[in-house]
């Protein structure tokens, strides 16, 4: 086994929040934000943050699994959808949302991917998306309609940070839908969420960024048996700087993964 580090550094695991749910503890610090990142050979961190992963598992597979895996992982979670449900995941060909694909397959979950471009669509479909529409070409409201027989998918998990992607997401609901935010926007905006809409149609909004040390285990039980695996792309330290650049260039498919030098 190997103990691996993740982005919740701490918790107080004290106070009432964290005793339903440490991730969302007012109190955490978390990496890359107000400790140190992760771009270093070692580091210390309390034990009961520390995620146990499988021997099973090699380091660059296991990485990916610990940010947007756990993430996509626990939002499918909070849809609480069942098998035959639809589910709508825009940006599905990117780092989170092309595991999530795999989760929600694996869940017996049919899955709405909505991306653009050949190589996110074939992508999307050989992970066992059941249709994948482009935003650049098609009338997403309509494809997503007339596939759900017009009533809607039961959940969207929007991993794209766009208002644009957020808006569209609140009319691919059908009536009792679950939006789950999980693409955090570069420039603030408002959802168009009325009191109307959310009383007449009975939706749910929630928000999540993490998931809790039982679902931890649950995803890496996915991942030993081969259900869940990163798509990912390899560097070394010295490479950082140039990962960073072809990121905010969205040149990269599924997830970058830096090896840090022992």
């Amino acid at each position: 086994m190997l103990d691996t580090y993740r982005w919740l550094y701490s918790s107080c695991l004290k106070c009432e929040i964290c005793a339903v749910n440490n991730t969302a503890c007012p109190r955490q610090r978390n990496a890359g934000a107000n400790v140190p990142g992760t771009f270093q050979q070692y580091i210390v961190s309390p034990a009961v943050h520390v995620t146990r992963i499988p021997s099973q598992l090699a380091p660059d597979e296991a990485a990916p699994l610990l940010c947007a895996g756990i993430s996509m992982y626990s939002s499918i979670m909070k849809t609480k959808a069942r098998p035959g449900d639809w589910i709508v995941l825009p940006g599905a060909g990117g780092g989170l949302g092309h595991m999530g694909v795999q989760i929600a397959v694996k869940k017996g979950l049919r899955v709405i991917a909505i991306d653009s471009g050949d190589k996110k669509k074939q992508l999307c479909l050989s992970l066992g998306a059941t249709a994948f529409f482009d935003y650049r070409v098609d009338d997403i409201e309509q494809a997503v309609s007339e596939l759900t027989g017009g009533l809607g998918a039961h959940a969207v998990i929007c991993t794209a940070n766009g208002e644009t992607a957020y808006t569209q997401s609140m009319r691919l609901l059908r009536r009792l839908g679950v939006l789950v935010c999980v693409g955090i926007p570069s420039v603030p905006f408002r959802l168009p969420a009325t009191p109307f809409d959310m009383i007449v149609k009975g939706l749910t909004i929630v928000g999540n960024s993490a998931g809790t040390a039982k679902e931890m285990d649950e995803l890496m039980e996915l991942a030993v048996a081969g259900d869940v695996r990163a798509h990912i792309e390899c560097f070394e330290l010295d490479q950082i700087n140039d990962v960073v650049a072809r990121l905010g260039r969205s040149e990269i498919d599924g997830r970058a993964v830096v090896r840090i030098p022992e």
